[in-house]
């Protein structure tokens, strides 16, 4: 109905434009008048039939109208509200921390409780991607399925099929969409952990690089000294009165506080404390123990050290506390007190288990006596000042001294703390310098020169008004030194620990062998390696220690660690450490089941088939190499690498391959050939060249051959292909003797044959079908010559039979009297008559000589002197 009144229209539209042309070209002529009503009339219906073919406005077209009839129904993204809920939730908490990271001064407690706000979030978000990744795969998978091949395959398609693929795009979308929110949340996150990282570290320079008056100004001491009047007076006044409130409060709660006490007082004395004591001694008089003995020694008088005054003063703090004896003002002091304390214990007892002094053979550091001994004083004075520094800065907080005391204490502190070290690195160093006693590593004579530096900074800073930057030093001085021989003691009571723990005589050795089945050597393995990963875990605890007075937190470094283990980016290309791992553990699940099945083919399935050893060891090998192959296809899809992809870049790499390494590729190729061509197998006699033996193992690359001189020798594949081989067991094990024997032209040739047809039929080793007989070979120049002809029945275990024969040969025929002659040659000299001459001149010369008579003395020594070899030559 639309396409006839458009032209209607049209038409009526065109009357009056008609009636005016035809006014316009009146003429006389009538037949003009036609012409030109004949040519509008096919003008209009050129007009009005291409109007009829033009569709509508908004009308579909045909190929339209077939591609929406081919089309997916259209289904919105799946919603998933779990995962929403737990989305939602992470990007409140990221816009309440970002609102309060806008603020332009913020204290460092407020910084660490955004970031433990934040510290979960990206590892969380990760798990939640990770958790998503299989189900997204399998949905790809599945729409890549069904997707059709071709226009055809698209019309041909079911509605059910098409509803199922929008379902699957549909929670695709879904899952596309909720992985990428928790991309955009896990980056988010850690810039945000980031940003309060340079905050905190930002905040740390500002407050140890705080100028404050130098200590060598003399302006700074007068107005100390005017200030100490007052301030003497005010501290007093502060604890009169907390020793006023301790009197009256402790009245009420004397019987607490006694419990507590002859409590600790009981554990002291108890059994527990002999015990404990028994742990710490070390007998001088042990001049070799093992090195376990020194590590547990040493680990338990650190802990004894440490122990015993933290739960003092713990169970002290606690029982005042609970009683209510302690002032407020009093609590906040006496808490850097028993942390300075405790501290100062444990660094004396560190350095006694680590140096060992009076004790060279329980040390564990090599460094002699008089060091030792010289070291361990410097080391309680440092500990000492340390915890009084402690003590001194809370207490003057405390009392609320004026700030000048507490630069004065702080400065005064470094520079002694500085000085200490000095002393204890002039120690240390003229150790060093001694050629007799030079055994340690250069990495930690490197510390040397970087601690003098650092101690003569603690040392000047204070003087220059740098006091808090001093101190700091002064405090890192200490604790390194601490960290590093707790490393020390750690990573040697971990190897000996494991290493002990892992051997066949304790308890878990014995297990793992007994019921596990491993050998000796691999379970010392499995101790070296956890050995390994446990000096990993300590080294980077004590890198973690060594950076949080930095500002470097240890959840920053957890959580980057975190981060990068679930996956990072360079350059485009994602890498997961997780999966690479997970992939590794799928390759050796893979390659452990291999190897229990090739042991169930070798000992069930095998031995009940009549195969030959040969064909059981292809088998054998050929089961191992698939099983690899395998276990290398499933760790690459486990890592999610596309085996596709791998296959275009193994075909790129595959013409260098050719080129680089054509004689490995022509050695393996060789080896798949024999394995498959079996032209030898193992156990089989071949010569190769120069060189007979037994073939002991072929392999894809090489074949190893064990000559009768007990010399492996390793032949490529590559020349067994190409190359003559010579095998005496190709299908049969029995193999034809020759034994060539020559006798005198006065034997009987039948008497010959006749006993040698005897020898080998009596030797047990031979076969008698086929028969042995003799062949007259030729005549000799020297001998009649006769071959013995004989079978054995294993060319490898009868090969011995040759040399039998030979030896019965040898007494046959001495027994009947035939001779095997040797070599005669008849030597003709030449001008025989002049030699004659010669001769005859020399014996005249000879008989004309004088001749002395020698005397009986003479005569009788030269009896004497004859030796046995002059008598049997006379």
């Amino acid at each position: 109905m639309t396409s006839m009144r458009i032209p209607h229209r049209r038409t009526i539209a065109a009357g009056p434009a008609f009636e005016r042309a035809l006014d316009q070209v009146r003429c006389p002529s009538t037949w003009l008048r036609w012409l030109f009503l004949a040519f509008f009339l096919a003008f209009s219906s050129v007009t009005f039939a291409q109007d009829a073919t033009k569709p509508e406005a908004g009308a579909p077209t045909e190929a339209q109208e077939k591609t929406r009839a081919d089309a997916v129904p259209e289904v919105p993204p799946q919603a998933f509200p779990e995962q929403q809920a737990r989305i939602d939730a992470w990007q409140a908490t990221l816009e309440r921390v970002e609102r309060a990271l806008q603020a332009e001064s913020i204290d460092e407690a407020t910084l660490s409780e955004l970031r433990s706000q934040l510290a979960k979030i990206p590892v969380q978000a990760a798990g939640l991607k990770v958790s998503l990744q299989p189900r997204l795969q399998v949905v790809n998978q599945r729409i890549d399925q069904l997707k059709p091949a071709d226009e055809q395959a698209a019309r041909n398609q079911t509605e059910a099929i098409k509803l199922e693929q929008a379902q699957l795009q549909s929670e695709a979308a879904g899952l596309q969409g909720v992985v990428q929110q928790a991309d955009l949340i896990a980056l988010r996150a850690q810039q945000d952990i980031d940003a309060i990282g340079e905050r905190r570290r930002a905040l740390f320079t500002s407050s140890i690089l705080q100028r404050s008056q130098s200590l060598a100004d003399p302006s700074f001491w007068l107005e100390l000294a005017a200030a100490t009047p007052e301030t003497l007076a005010n501290q007093s006044r502060v604890v009169g009165h907390w020793f006023g409130v301790l009197v009256e409060r402790t009245g009420r709660s004397a019987a607490g506080i006694l419990v507590v006490v002859v409590g600790f007082a009981a554990f002291l004395l108890s059994p527990g404390r002999r015990w404990l004591s028994r742990r710490t001694s070390r007998d001088p008089s042990v001049l070799y123990p093992s090195r376990l003995a020194k590590a547990t020694a040493a680990a338990a008088i650190t802990l004894a050290n440490l122990l015993i005054p933290a739960i003092a003063f713990f169970m002290l703090y606690q029982a005042m506390s609970i009683l209510r004896v302690l002032p407020v003002d009093l609590a906040t002091v006496l808490r850097p007190v028993f942390f300075g304390l405790t501290f100062a214990s444990f660094f004396y007892g560190l350095s006694i288990a680590v140096l060992a002094p009076e004790r060279p053979s329980w040390r564990l550091v090599d460094i002699t006596d008089a060091a030792a001994e010289r070291l361990l004083p410097v080391i309680v004075a440092m500990a000492v000042v340390n915890a009084g520094g402690l003590a001194l800065d809370a207490f003057l907080k405390a009392t609320y001294a004026p700030l000048s005391f507490a630069v004065a204490a702080q400065g005064l502190g470094a520079i002694t703390l500085g000085i200490l070290a000095m002393v204890a690195l002039r120690f240390v160093a003229r150790e060093e310098n001694d050629e007799d006693t030079q055994r340690t590593s250069s990495a930690w004579r490197l510390l040397i020169p970087v601690t003098w530096a650092v101690a003569a900074l603690t040392v000047v800073a204070p003087l220059a008004g740098f006091v808090a930057f001093g101190r700091f030093a002064a405090l890192q001085i200490v604790f390194t030194t601490a960290v590093l021989m707790s490393v020390v003691l750690m990573l040697r009571l971990a190897d000996e620990a494991i290493s002990y723990g892992f051997s066949v005589q304790t308890r878990i050795g014995g297990f793992m062998r007994q019921a596990i089945g491993l050998k000796t050597n691999t379970i010392s393995q499995i101790g070296v390696i956890l050995a390994g990963f446990a000096r990993l875990v300590v080294l980077m605890i004590a890198v973690m220690a060594l950076l949080a007075p930095w500002g470097i937190q240890s959840e920053d470094l957890v959580g980057t660690f975190t981060s990068a283990f679930f996956g990072f980016e360079i350059a485009g290309f994602s890498f997961s450490p997780s999966a690479i791992l997970g992939a590794i553990v799928v390759f050796i699940i893979v390659i452990v089941a291999t190897r229990g099945f090739q042991r169930w083919l070798d000992g069930r399935l095998l031995p009940q088939t009549s195969l030959d050893t040969g064909l059981r060891t292809s088998i054998h090998t050929g089961v191992g190499y698939i099983g690899a192959a395998i276990a290398g296809l499933v760790a690459f899809s486990y890592a999610g690498l596309n085996l596709q992809n791998v296959a275009i870049v193994a075909s790129a790499l595959s013409v260098g391959i050719g080129f680089g390494l054509q004689s490995i590729v022509n050695n393996f190729v060789s080896g798949i050939i024999l394995l498959a061509e079996r032209p030898f197998k193992v156990g089989d006699r071949i010569e190769v060249g120069q060189n007979m033996g037994i073939v002991q193992r072929v392999s894809v690359r090489a074949t190893q051959i064990q000559t009768f001189d007990n010399v492996t020798v390793i032949v490529p594949n590559a020349d067994l292909i190409s190359g003559q081989v010579v095998n005496w067991m190709h299908g049969d094990f029995s193999a034809r003797l020759k034994i060539p024997v020559g006798v005198s032209y006065d034997s009987d040739p039948e008497q010959v044959k006749r006993v040698l047809l005897e020898i080998a039929k009596d030797n047990p080793r031979v076969l008698q079908i086929p028969e042995p007989f003799v062949s007259f070979t030729d005549f000799g120049a020297d001998a009649l010559q006769f071959t013995l002809f004989c079978h054995v029945g294993n060319i490898n275990a009868d090969a011995g039979a040759a040399s039998d024969m030979r030896f019965e040969i040898a007494k046959r025929f001495r027994e009947e009297k035939i001779e095997m002659p040797f070599g005669q040659r008849d030597i003709h000299l030449r001008d025989l008559a002049s030699i004659e001459g010669l001769v005859r001149d020399l014996v005249g010369a000879r008989a004309a000589a004088p001749a002395t008579a020698p005397s009986p003395a003479a005569k009788a020594g030269a009896k004497r002197k004859k030796s046995p070899a002059d008598a049997a030559d006379e």
